[in-house]
């Protein structure tokens, strides 16, 4: 009597990892509009950072400074700032529509480009190490309570939307 369970690696991890289901943003604004405030505040930073990175590129190649090693750091920035903005609209209109394949698609580019900019941001540390590890430690928590707070979104959008509320009684 031979029995062989093949599972795969994602049914593994869900085994045998448990991610929390946050019903609350910040612990005080509903999940779906505390998500939606987030958005639109990700998206004005993300712009405004862009704008003030794509200036001062442009005063590098303007003053015609010889170190032009830092370049293509920037230009690098910069791109990934732009996918980050695309990135972000496509998370707005996904939680204006409640559309869960947008929210995954956003959810799996985050955990991704979060990794990435954490080994990023590791390789470029100069020698303000403490300040700027605690900024990327920061960063990269504020980065994993989102995942968290769009996996709890995705979550509640999957189920049938109904509510149902049991009373437990006192056993008599």
């Amino acid at each position: 009597m031979s029995a062989t369970v093949e599972t795969s690696l994602k049914q593994k991890i869900c085994n045998s990892v448990e991610i929390p289901i946050l019903t609350r943003c910040c612990f005080c604004f509903p999940l779906r509009k505390g998500l939606i405030v987030f958005a639109y505040a990700n998206l004005i930073l993300t712009i405004v950072v862009t704008a003030l990175l794509s200036m001062y590129i442009s005063y590098i190649r303007n003053m015609e400074i010889t170190n032009v090693s830092e370049f293509p750091r920037l230009i690098a920035d910069t791109t990934a700032l732009v996918l980050e903005v695309a990135m972000s609209i496509t998370f707005i209109v996904a939680l204006h529509k409640k559309h869960v394949l947008l929210m995954k698609i956003y959810l799996y580019f985050e955990i991704v480009f979060s990794i990435i900019g954490f080994v990023y941001s590791l390789a470029f540390l100069t020698s303000e190490t403490a300040s700027e590890l605690f900024l990327i430690l920061f960063q990269l928590m504020l980065q994993i309570y989102l995942v968290i707070l769009i996996w709890s979104s995705i979550v509640k959008m999957e189920r049938d939307g109904t509510v149902k509320y049991t009373r437990e009684r006192d056993p008599v």
